[in-house]
């Protein structure tokens, strides 16, 4: 049987945390461990609570270490072939790891694989996440298959096809171990949100792709720990966005796309103030306030990762949604990513 390493960051709610746990260890066909990281957690797991689950380790925090450390510090633990990395309030089918390890088996030029990824609030419904598939646009802008902004469809079967996309959610994601570890891991400083997207680019820049498997299942309920509105998620998703964009672009494509994503944000700032949105102003404000004053640690990043290319930017482009997707969504009206396709063609 395969081994995997199932790694859980948690920061509280044992009651979603068990939830979790229960669905986990259902599953079948395949021999896994599982690695709760307690991360700066405002509760502590004890022993007796989890002694239904066998073989269960926990490595324990005291300080926050966001999404990002706590899955590294687990993948550093883990024995398994494959890691899969888990969101405390995700749930997944019996079959779910079994499917995706083997999608890893059949293809060595696999990093990583998602599942597909419904809604725990809204049954039949995808998740906010990745849905059936992260993609991007030249801009930096994420979306997904099944989800485009604020506009999330129903599961109807219409992405079921086991495609080649550009990132897959943290929430339930399944990596090669080693491609993990040689990558360089998450990036720490982005501590939560796009640092899986940042480490997927790093995939493809080392000549690996990503994939969905729709047949397997995982359900998210989303915003357990961080809302979705929330001024630290408004804030971490518009700064490292841009890190993402400064790291792992080459220099022509910086030059080129970066000045334009940052109108965008100037847009986003300017219309946020106009409809008294003044939380996500000011996080776009001091995202900006963040680049500037961290350009030190960019450029260093940045040196690192482009050691690791192996794939140039014209090649790469062919996995990147090429025109814009704010203008597809907001100024050409298409909702879906069904209909994003049909303009392309």
């Amino acid at each position: 049987m395969l081994r995997v390493s199932a790694i859980i960051p948690h920061a509280g709610g044992w009651d979603i945390l068990l939830k979790c746990l229960t669905s986990l260890y259902r599953s079948r066909d395949v021999e896994f461990e599982a690695i709760i990281v307690e991360n700066g957690s405002f509760e502590r797991i004890e022993e007796e609570q989890v002694r239904r689950f066998p073989g269960l380790r926990i490595l324990r925090f005291e300080r926050r270490l966001g999404f990002a450390g706590a899955c590294n510090r687990g993948a550093e633990a883990a024995a398994g072939k494959h890691l899969f990395l888990l969101n405390n309030d995700a749930e997944v089918e019996p079959d779910t790891i079994y499917i995706l390890s083997e999608a890893l088996e059949s293809d060595n030029k696999l990093a990583a694989c998602q599942p597909k990824i419904l809604s725990l609030r809204n049954p039949g419904r995808f998740d906010y996440s990745s849905a059936c598939g992260g993609e991007i646009d030249v801009y930096g802008f994420p979306f997904a298959r099944g989800r485009l902004f604020e506009t999330i469809e129903d599961d109807v079967g219409q992405y079921d096809d086991c495609s080649e996309i550009f990132w897959g959610a943290g929430a339930a994601l399944m990596i090669r171990r080693d491609i993990f570890l040689g990558s360089g891991g998450l990036e720490e400083p982005f501590f939560a949100h796009m640092e899986e997207i940042d480490l997927q680019w790093r995939f493809h820049l080392m000549g690996f792709s990503v994939k969905v498997v729709p047949q397997a299942v995982a359900h998210h309920l989303g915003a357990a720990t961080i809302g979705y509105d929330s001024a630290a998620k408004l804030y971490l998703n518009h700064r490292n966005n841009l890190a993402m964009l400064a790291r792992n672009y080459g220099f022509r494509s910086l030059a080129r796309y970066f000045p334009v994503r940052l109108l965008f944000d100037l847009a986003v700032m300017i219309g946020s103030v106009f409809r008294l949105e003044l939380k996500r102003s000011l996080a776009v404000l001091r995202a900006w306030g963040w680049f500037w004053l961290s350009l030190p640690y960019l450029i260093r990043g940045r040196f690192r990762v482009q050691r690791l290319r192996r794939v140039n930017d014209r090649e790469l482009s062919r996995k990147i949604y090429r025109r814009s997707i704010v203008w597809q969504y907001f100024i050409r009206k298409r909702r879906t990513f069904s209909e994003l396709i049909k303009a392309v063609k």
